[in-house]
């Protein structure tokens, strides 16, 4: 199957979907920082209060739970959630950024260091890294959605 199972409309469905996460999980990220760390944007990080690191890492594990989830809709195969799962984490990182520095500014250059995961330890990097990361992953998404071939439906 091409673009895998679902069609170019499913795979239209989990751009929009990865996009419109990426927005929530900034505001999220923005909201987060102006409570526990105003102005924290570049190191050295402070350390987050105990809470609410406790709170940061739920919710990175939440949204990798999201992508798993909504990459495994309707049951297909392992080599199809994989596609899903890696197109959607690709794109979703990459307008996380995108959104952040249109809210905040941040980040002011690729090469800016970010705090980019707290699980399952804080994951210091430059932003280009993340985005080298997310382009991979997408376009590993596109290469593992045409394997086997075969014919499109949907």
């Amino acid at each position: 199957m091409s673009w895998a199972e679902g069609g170019r409309v499913g795979w239209v469905a989990l751009t929009v979907y990865a996009i419109a996460m990426a927005f929530v999980e900034a505001a999220c990220v923005v909201t987060l920082k102006q409570l526990y760390v105003p102005g924290a944007w570049a190191p050295p990080f402070p350390p987050l209060p105990a809470a609410g690191l406790r709170l940061e890492q739920a919710r990175e594990i939440a949204t990798l739970i999201m992508i798993g989830a909504v990459a495994a809709l309707g049951r297909p195969p392992l080599r199809v959630v994989l596609a899903r799962g890696l197109w959607v984490f690709g794109l979703w990182l990459l307008f996380y950024y995108a959104f952040l520095e249109i809210v905040t500014g941040f980040p002011g250059s690729l090469a800016d260091p970010d705090l980019v995961f707290l699980v399952p330890r804080p994951w210091i990097a430059p932003v280009w890294f993340a985005c080298l990361v997310s382009i991979v992953c997408a376009a590993f998404a596109r290469i593992l959605s045409r394997k086997g071939g075969g014919r499109t439906h949907g």
